[in-house]
């Protein structure tokens, strides 16, 4: 992350309340209710509309089916599902290397249709259920939420070069499920776990990629499962951890400047592990150097810096004008960019 989106204040978060509640209180207790099948009376007055007024296929039935299951299964595995509910919500924690989440993978050997309903459940909750109008009427829409966390920052906070649309937009940028719901259940309506994403690191490069475990496979088996840490994508108030862009050049800047005439390095000290899974989620290294390479920054050498040396400013001042504000359209880049062409011909 080149820097955090803020937390906010948001009806949308209370969601996840309805979701705790059905499964911590309901459906993970199943052998211990009286009633042989899941209705709308075992839960809260205030959350039965929420099932009932939308289609049964969405919730309903995956909670009925979910329920049955649960009848029958040990204390064990009901305290394992439970536990999984509280550790899958708690993001940031996760991201840090803290906590070992529950993963659909998991519960497949605990019930492989128990995984199947959970996940339909939550997959049908945020594409379809949180759009009906007893769900926004209750909570909120999730594009005020989107809305409300954007902004009118333009810039993507997983890469710090592309765009999101802002809140004057009519339409909005994706949402990305940080850690992938395909992965993690319990969290596709979790809002530390939602984010404003650009198109290019959102279906170009993440898509549906493990955060917080490096899995390599050979003929599409996995060889290797190893937990990483990752940055967390929202901050309050503690600053941010700074990350610098090395670039050098292998030869002399030209317009025809590939991504093999140059080589990178990100540096974050003491965040070496999120660097690096930071790098594979979002394909950083090659987004900035492929960014280096292109008509626009070799535009902006030759009428933007050039122009103002000539004008009798300094390489360093002209470094130091970027730094002042330098997560600003890319400036972070532009110095390492500078730097990396003033060091080769320095050097030459």
């Amino acid at each position: 992350m080149i820097r955090p989106y803020r937390h906010i204040n948001s009806k949308f978060h209370k969601i996840q309340s309805f979701v705790n509640h059905l499964f911590l209180d309901v459906i993970f207790r199943a052998p211990y209710i009286a009633n042989p099948t899941f209705d709308t009376s075992l839960v809260l007055s205030k959350y039965r509309p929420l099932l009932e007024a939308v289609n049964d296929e969405y919730l309903l039935h995956p909670l009925r089916e979910c329920y049955k299951t649960c009848k029958n299964l040990s204390k064990k595995h009901l305290k394992i599902l439970k536990r999984g509910v509280h550790q899958n919500n708690k993001i940031r924690i996760l991201c840090n290397g803290n906590l070992t989440p529950l993963e659909y993978s998991d519960i497949d050997l605990i019930d492989e249709n128990l995984s199947k309903q959970i996940k339909t459940f939550f997959d049908k909750l945020y594409d379809e259920a949180v759009n009906k109008a007893v769900f926004y009427n209750k909570y909120g829409k999730i594009e005020d939420y989107y809305k409300s966390i954007v902004g009118k920052s333009r810039t993507c906070r997983c890469c710090g070069i592309n765009k999101v649309l802002i809140k004057f937009h009519s339409k909005r940028s994706a949402l990305d499920h940080y850690l992938p719901r395909n992965h993690f259940p319990f969290t596709s309506i979790n809002t530390n776990n939602l984010l404003p994403i650009c198109d290019n690191c959102n279906s170009k490069y993440k898509l549906a990629e493990n955060t917080i475990f490096e899995i390599i496979k050979r003929n599409s088996r996995i060889v290797s499962k190893t937990r990483k840490r990752a940055f967390f994508p929202f901050s309050k108030i503690v600053p941010f951890p700074r990350i610098d862009v090395e670039i050098t050049l292998n030869r002399a800047l030209s317009e025809d400047l590939e991504p093999a005439d140059m080589n990178i390095k990100l540096k974050c000290q003491g965040y070496e592990e999120q660097i690096d899974t930071w790098d594979r989620l979002f394909g950083i290294k090659e987004n900035y150097l492929v960014e280096c390479c292109s008509e626009e920054m070799y535009s902006f050498y030759e009428e933007q810096y050039i122009a103002d040396l000539n004008f009798g400013k300094t390489h360093q001042q002209y470094l130091d004008t970027l730094e002042s504000n330098r997560l600003f359209d890319m400036n972070f880049l532009r110095i390492a960019y500078l730097k990396g062409l003033n060091n080769y011909s320095s050097n030459s």
